[in-house]
């Protein structure tokens, strides 16, 4: 989680395919081990494979590797029962049936008798439908709808669109105890939208070679881990190194903050000046969520041929609030929707970010001789929990006196740091696999296998915690530390957003998004001053 994610908006386009009707069905999300434990009038089953294959099947009992069926060792409320005496052991039980397999794409690769490991599996999912909606149920296959029922904080209840949500969260030592430093691929939220995301871990103060990483699941979410590497990048003394948006890593020296930042309400310069958490932030327009707002800039003094700007920030609620209502507009059908999208072209994805163009970024702006501002590069990060550093290269000729602001929404972003760069030379960082990963405070191998992108995909659930130990051949002051996450994660419906499905106002996100924002302004400005405490507050698990 975890946040509207940009390119997530691409799931408004699939208003224009929808078809057929809406499904009730009462479902149960189980790990793949406790399969057994479905309800026994569960007539459809879907398993997903840790690869991101799909089995849907209509008839399914549960057997060993030579076809004998399996009961489990005590009879849990509900389970499905057989006849035999063997008893159920997950690595060792499959699932047995007759449906229809998919493969990551879900393109079907067969239909008829399947037979399927279970500890292959990641997730399993049943439904209590009805007969004729099965056409509609092989479609819902990457968001699970369900109610959270009472566990859900109270919070949540009292205001949905505020409720915590977050990827793949990360937690780093500053020195002191851990802090939240990094939120992997944020924008993946299906897995045909898996990612790679590196985030600076700009704060990060381990001692000695060792480095400890915290993963956690925080929400109501599903997260499916393909790999997580530290990166470490080699800088001398008194810099540090920051990385480009084409991947490029620079070793430089900060100059300093601004002397002046001139923003509608004057000079906020001095929320800029350190990393410090001290943030400068914005109401969002009452009347146009897509009202832009300046920050006029002006730096200290400097010498030196290539100058770039190193901005920390993070995005405010805005999105979270935009993404979390067009899920409340999709409602029962929005699993439809991103498995459409799942199976279009490129072209088909890129035209549901108009919503996420309309908000646009930070664009870095300079002025010229004769008076035109234009954008030198426009910084895209998503979502609102970690503080991320970017880095802008400052184009040949551009000097301490060139007049430079930035440009954004208001209420959109965060921005702790602002800061003037000049460049020495270009690193390569190293690359380090976790040597140790653990679970519940024990040594999972196959977790670590997964994480190194040798084995599954390591998929967690709320309240998982998964910890990490990486090994530098030097000790960490000698580098600047990034860390990079691959994968890719499903949102859990909450049961208070589907009192407002609107398929209407769903189609309205994609052709009218700008009309959207202004139609939505009252409603977010009334939630702004309150969303903050309650999107916190309702954090499934901390630290």
């Amino acid at each position: 989680m975890r946040s509207i994610r940009r390119r997530s908006v691409a799931l408004l386009t699939l208003a224009l395919y929808l078809a057929g009707c809406s499904f009730p069905a009462t479902r149960d999300f189980l790990p793949a081990k406790d399969i057994p434990k479905i309800d026994k009038k569960a007539p459809y089953l879907r398993l997903h494979y840790k690869d991101g294959r799909l089995a849907v099947l209509n008839t399914w009992l549960i057997t060993d590797a030579y076809g004998t069926r399996l009961v489990p060792k005590k009879k849990p409320k509900g389970a499905m029962l057989v006849s035999t005496e063997a008893p159920v052991e997950a690595t060792h039980a499959w699932v047995s049936g007759n449906g229809t397999l998919y493969d990551a794409s879900r393109d079907v690769l067969r239909a008829g008798d399947l037979r399927v490991a279970i500890d292959s599996l990641a997730l399993a999912e049943s439904n209590v439908a009805h007969p004729n909606t099965l056409g509609t149920l092989l479609l819902a296959i990457t968001v699970i709808i369900f109610a959270a029922l009472i566990s859900i904080a109270l919070i949540c209840a009292l205001d949905p669109k505020a409720c915590f949500g977050s990827c793949p969260t990360f937690y780093v030592t500053d020195g002191t105890h851990d802090v939240l430093a990094a939120e992997g691929f944020s924008a993946s939220v299906a897995p045909g939208l898996e990612a790679t995301d590196v985030d600076a871990l700009f704060h990060a103060q381990p001692q000695g070679r060792r480095v400890d990483i915290t993963m956690a699941n925080e929400a109501y979410e599903t997260h499916v881990v393909r790999s997580v590497t530290l990166l470490a990048a080699p800088r001398a003394r008194g810099t540090r190194v920051f990385r480009s948006r084409t991947g490029e890593y620079w070793q430089g020296r900060v100059v300093g903050g601004p002397l002046h930042a001139m923003a509608a309400e004057g000079d906020v310069a001095p929320s800029l000046r350190e990393f410090d958490g001290a943030e400068r932030f914005s109401r969002a327009d009452s009347t146009d969520l897509a009202t832009r707002e300046t920050i006029e800039l002006e730096f200290p003094r400097t010498d030196g041929e290539e100058l770039g700007i190193a901005i920390a920030c993070r995005q405010s609620l805005l999105t979270t609030f935009l993404f979390y209502q067009t899920l409340a507009y999709m409602g029962t059908r929005a699993a439809d929707w991103i498995a459409r999208v799942e199976r279009a072209d490129s072209t088909f994805r890129a035209q549901g970010s108009r919503v996420g163009d309309v908000l646009g970024g930070i664009e870095v702006q300079r002025r010229d001789r004769f008076g035109r501002w234009s954008t030198i590069q426009e910084i895209r990060e998503t979502g609102p929990l970690a503080t991320d550093v970017h880095f802008v290269r400052l184009p040949a000729g551009t000097t301490s006196d060139t007049p430079l602001r930035l440009r954004l929404t208001r209420g959109h972003w965060r921005l702790d740091w602002v800061a003037l760069v000049r460049l020495e030379r270009r690193v390569e960082p190293l690359r380090l696999s976790p040597a140790v990963v653990t679970r519940d405070s024990v040594a999972d191998d196959d977790a670590r296998l997964a994480l190194t992108g040798r084995g599954d995909p390591l998929v967690t659930i709320r309240g998982d915690r998964v910890g990490m130990r990486f090994d530098l051949p030097e000790p960490a002051s000698h580098y600047e530390l990034f860390l990079e996450s691959r994968g890719y994660y499903l949102e859990w419906m909450r049961q208070e957003w589907l009192a407002e499905e609107n398929q209407a106002l769903a189609l309205r996100m994609f052709v009218d998004p700008r009309g959207s924002l202004r139609r939505l302004a009252p409603e977010y400005a009334g939630r702004e001053t309150r969303m903050e405490e309650s999107f916190w507050g309702s954090r499934y698990a901390r630290p």
